[in-house]
């Protein structure tokens, strides 16, 4: 006859038993559990230091920076004419990018500013696909008094205006298509991703089908 205690023991026995051959997996799936809940605390952390920007800022707004003697735009993307497009608008674009990024982040920080620029771009500049791409260029200025550009000029404008605050800009080009990347000085010596003619698209995100694809470089 098997005792009340000598029955106890036995389920003790097989739990033990049990636990020690599950004891990886919860090991393991604790330690997923505190790495996901680390990576929420820092979410946290980032979005507490740098503030959303409040964008109530409009198209209009930043129109009377523009003069109305614009320079015609440039055959190619060559580098050199890109350089030269920026370089002659370089006063207009820093007054329009100051503008927007002290408007939308009255607390001065940098982050917060260069989401600004981004969600001015991609919400206020409506692209209009160009169906010989590499055809022309715009001018920055140009894009922001019609309101709508191709991929490129849209990625050139935005690039331009990270420039203004401080950033470095670079753009991507992809097959048939093209937008910039941002790096914050100091902040993770990261590249960031300015997808503007996706409307849906959140800053540093990209179309999935885009992200595979071969790319090249250029800095601005």
């Amino acid at each position: 006859m098997v005792s009340f205690d000598d029955y106890s023991d036995e389920v003790s026995e097989e739990r033990v038993k049990h636990l020690k051959h599950f004891s990886p997996f919860y090991r393991v799936l604790a330690f997923f559990a505190a790495l996901c809940l680390i990576l929420l605390s820092l979410q946290g952390y980032f979005y507490l230091i740098h503030p959303s920007p409040k964008m109530n800022v409009v198209l209009a707004d930043v129109q009377s920076f523009i003069s109305k003697d614009l320079r015609d735009p440039f055959s190619s993307h060559r580098p050199d004419e890109i350089s030269a497009v920026l370089s002659e608008n370089e006063n207009a674009i820093k007054q329009i990018a100051n503008f927007i990024a002290a408007r939308s982040c009255p607390s001065g920080d940098l982050v917060c500013q260069t989401k600004a620029l981004f969600y001015f771009v991609r919400d206020q500049i409506t692209y209009v696909p160009d169906a010989q791409f590499h055809d022309q260029l715009e001018n920055p200025l140009a894009v922001l008094k019609t309101g709508g550009a191709d991929c490129e000029d849209m990625a050139v404008l935005v690039g331009a205006l990270q420039k203004a605050i401080g950033n470095e800009a670079r753009l991507v080009f992809i097959p048939g298509h093209a937008y910039a990347q941002v790096k914050i000085p100091g902040y993770w010596n990261k590249w960031y991703n300015l997808e503007t003619t996706c409307k849906t698209c959140k800053f540093n995100d990209v179309p999935t089908e885009n992200l595979i694809q071969p790319k090249e470089f250029l800095p601005l």
